[in-house]
């Protein structure tokens, strides 16, 4: 993976191909930006830079040394991925970033550990890494990747180097999806337009049959919960969960309900936004899931611009709560009984 190889992100590649260019690498960067954005594969690609043996002139790497090959297939000793264990990174994890950084690199110049989801971050973990930010030793190179910096503590925050990610363009996320992938015209554009400018959540639909089958279903249980009683939130939330669940029984990585849970949210978090779209722009509005383009302007006049914000909020705060180890069953519940329209 090279810097040039990352879509939409033109700013943060620049500022760290100066940054190699100029000897100013920080020790510590905090990659902030939506989930699906790009924040992983630039780090990866950044690792590739510091440590690449045959650079190019711009400071990128070359993508066929040994130092790239090796952090292409995940096997190079001077780079570390800590991922959470579970819903959260904990502090034994951090403790074991430490140890290896009191070792200098084997082969390349830096010593680099990329912390996923930083956000999962325990206040026992943040404090444990609060001395290794202020006094990292000359060959370290930590990556945090945040979707949300300001659940970090504020001294962490003051002691890394900030990068900002955004959101591609419409065009953009279709050229990227057109170059990798054959599909058909049709699908295309509907990944692109629920992609909501998220190049790993296009490439992750384009290849996942479950991304698109999560999609179809969250959308269908929608439509048919809100044509139904409310009493019908308990057998909606308990389908959700039940098809999120991991097959494996006493399967140890419960981020993987989490994740699809939070998917399917998103999915519903964008249909109630194209039903504000419709209502406030009419005809005019431009809507993300236009396969869905009958149902929402079926069930638009069912609602008030009011409720449609407040039922915005609700799933972006049921969200969080998930991704807060909130009981998955209730909290979809809840979330349910709030985004009943105003007519029945």
């Amino acid at each position: 993976m090279r810097l040039e190889n990352i879509v939409a992100q033109d700013i943060a590649v620049r500022a760290l191909k100066t940054s190699i260019l100029r000897g100013q690498v920080a020790h510590a960067h905090l990659f902030c930006g939506p989930t699906g954005c790009g924040k992983a594969s630039t780090a990866l690609a950044f690792a590739s830079a510091l440590n690449c043996t045959d650079p190019g002139p711009d400071g990128d790497a070359c993508g066929i040394c040994m130092s790239c090959i090796r952090i292409d297939s995940g096997t190079d000793p001077d780079v570390g991925v800590i991922s959470p264990d579970g819903n959260q990174t904990k502090m034994e994890q951090m403790q074991d970033m430490i140890r290896d950084l009191n070792y200098a690199p084997l082969s390349g110049k830096y010593r680099i550990f990329i912390i996923e989801q930083a956000d999962t971050l325990n206040a026992a973990s943040e404090n444990s890494i609060l001395k290794i930010l202020e006094e990292p030793p000359p060959y370290a190179a930590l990556i945090l990747l945040s979707a949300n910096p300001n659940s970090l503590l504020a001294t962490i925050r003051s002691r890394c180097r900030m990068v900002r990610f955004r959101r591609a363009r419409t065009d953009e996320v279709g050229d990227a999806l057109c170059a990798k992938f054959t599909l058909p015209k049709e699908e295309a554009a509907a990944i692109t337009a629920c992609s909501t400018g998220l190049i790993g959540k296009a490439f992750t639909m384009a290849t996942g049959a479950d991304a698109l089958e999560d999609r179809r279903l969250a959308l269908a249980w929608l439509n048919d919960f809100l044509n139904s009683p409310s009493v019908a939130a308990v057998r909606t939330a308990g389908d959700m969960v039940e098809k999120c669940t991991p097959k494996k029984k006493n399967d140890p990585d419960e981020r993987t309900r989490v994740r699809r849970l939070t998917d399917m949210l998103e999915n519903m978090l964008s249909w109630y936004a194209d039903l504000l779209s419709l209502l406030v722009r009419g005809d005019g509005a431009v809507v993300a899931n236009v396969d869905q383009i009958d149902a929402l302007r079926t069930h638009a006049p069912r609602f008030s611009t009011a409720r449609l914000s407040d039922c915005v909020k609700t799933i972006m705060n049921t969200r969080r709560y998930l991704e807060g180890n909130a009981t998955p069953q209730l909290a979809l519940e809840c979330m349910l009984l709030s985004l009943r329209p105003d007519q029945g």
